[in-house]
């Protein structure tokens, strides 16, 4: 496969303030106007959702947060009601702000890029700027390794320059598996750290995590993700640095020199920058150059389920020894009769189970814009080649389809795995 460069931004906060320098005499209705102008400014409820009070996971120290009804991703809008130094906390995930750009090109025709994004909020009910911004440099294909550069940055064959080709000391830590650096950092991890990269396998963590992103992942031979994480006053110069910068071209070039800006890869034997760091320099220098990415999110949900169904479960060898037994009609027989054990049985019980209903309502809207075989074509491909299977049972007269199904109830918003629901549903059954 090709080599491929994409640069984006993965996650970020944003903080909104009262527009002067003054006392805020009623700081809980000011702040709900402010929360309502930039719900109505960046196309909030058009683009992702209805905007609901937070019951959980609300920011560390916030005493109010809202949300977005049923998403299977993060987002937050968080206020104090008391201290208006904290101003309102606006928080994207990287799943968050992809179902954003995605959802914008499809109504509106046209990319968002971080920079447009910020343009459009602008408002003089408020002023902003970012907290914290993780800017991504995603090398497809590339023959390059969390490990081989660990390695090399250890044996000092490689060092850390920034744009002023400085090289300072800085605290270098991993992550490891079976004595394989998996991802390492460069930076303090701790919270207060201003500036942080890490450089870590992708397509390992979108398969092992069935990421949103995770289609993208098998169709590439390799990912690594070089992911600078830009907080406090480094965060505030970048909000100051994209106000006039908003066509998609321009925002790549700057995603690219921010990343450069403390992070180049020099080799000190050949006094020159690795391949990997040349072709972000080229982004830099090169005005015809389109990095961004283009975001296509996609929900995962059930992916793991069925994957173990194919791989862990013993169905299959359960199948095969039916079929060597009885015969093939046989296992026609069988399906026949689980189907009717499920519908006589286990779809009563699970119509009205609490934790199946927040499922549904956390994932249903997002996986019916979806098709089924989607679910499949993203197991393990390297095992089989569902692709094939799947585009000969779409040419047929009874493709895979999505049923509607009520999940209006809100007895409960707990939702856990699959696995733990079948361990505890199943056990009050052996009771």
């Amino acid at each position: 496969m090709d080599k491929e460069l994409k640069v984006g931004v993965d996650e970020f906060s944003l903080v909104f303030f009262y527009p002067i320098d003054d006392v805020c005499n009623d700081w809980q209705s000011t702040a709900y106007s402010m929360i309502q102008e930039f719900i109505y400014k960046a196309d909030i409820e058009l683009l992702l959702g209805k905007v609901v009070e937070m019951r959980d996971k609300k920011p560390q120290a916030y005493s109010q947060a809202f949300t977005i009804e049923n998403a299977p991703y993060y987002f937050t809008i968080a206020l104090h009601e008391t201290f208006v130094h904290m101003g309102i906390l606006v928080r994207f995930s990287a799943h968050s702000w992809a179902v954003y750009q995605k959802r914008y090109f499809d109504f509106y025709g046209e990319n968002i890029n971080i920079g447009k994004f910020l343009s459009n909020i602008e408002s003089p009910l408020y002023r902003y700027r970012l907290s914290r911004i993780d800017l991504t440099a995603d090398y497809k294909n590339y023959d390059l390794s969390p490990h081989s550069i660990y390695s090399r940055l250890k044996d000092e064959s490689l060092q850390v320059l920034d744009c002023n080709y400085r090289h300072s000391k800085r605290k270098i830590s991993s992550v490891e598996r079976d004595l394989v650096t998996e991802s390492f950092y460069i930076g303090s991890r701790a919270e207060n750290s201003q500036s942080l990269l890490r450089v870590y396998d992708k397509k390992s963590e979108q398969i092992s995590n069935n990421g949103f992103r995770l289609d993208e992942a098998l169709q590439c031979d390799s990912w690594v993700r070089f992911e600078a994480s830009y907080r406090g006053n480094y965060a505030h110069q970048i909000t100051e640095q994209l106000e006039h910068i908003t066509d998609d071209v321009s925002v790549s070039q700057f995603i690219a020199s921010k990343i450069c800006d403390r992070y180049r890869f020099y080799d000190p034997l050949n006094s020159c920058f690795t391949d990997f760091t040349n072709d972000l320099l080229k982004i830099i220098e090169c005005s015809n150059f389109h990095a961004l990415r283009c975001e296509s999110p996609a929900n995962n949900s059930l992916n793991k389920s069925i994957q173990h169904i194919i791989y862990g479960s013993g169905l299959f060898p359960l199948i095969y020894k039916i079929s060597v037994i009885w015969g093939e009609k046989a296992v026609a027989e069988f399906w026949s009769i689980l189907y009717e054990i499920y519908k006589k049985y286990h779809k009563k019980k699970l119509e009205i189970n609490p934790q199946i209903r927040a499922w549904l309502r956390k994932n249903f809207l997002s996986l019916s814009q979806q098709s089924l075989s989607n679910c499949f074509v993203s197991v393990d491909l390297t095992k089989i080649d569902v692709a094939e299977i799947v585009n000969k049972i779409s040419e047929s007269d009874n493709p895979f389809t999505l049923t509607a199904i009520n999940t209006s109830s809100n007895t409960d918003n707990q939702v856990v795995s699959d696995e733990e629901f079948e361990r505890t549903f199943y056990s009050k059954d052996m009771e």
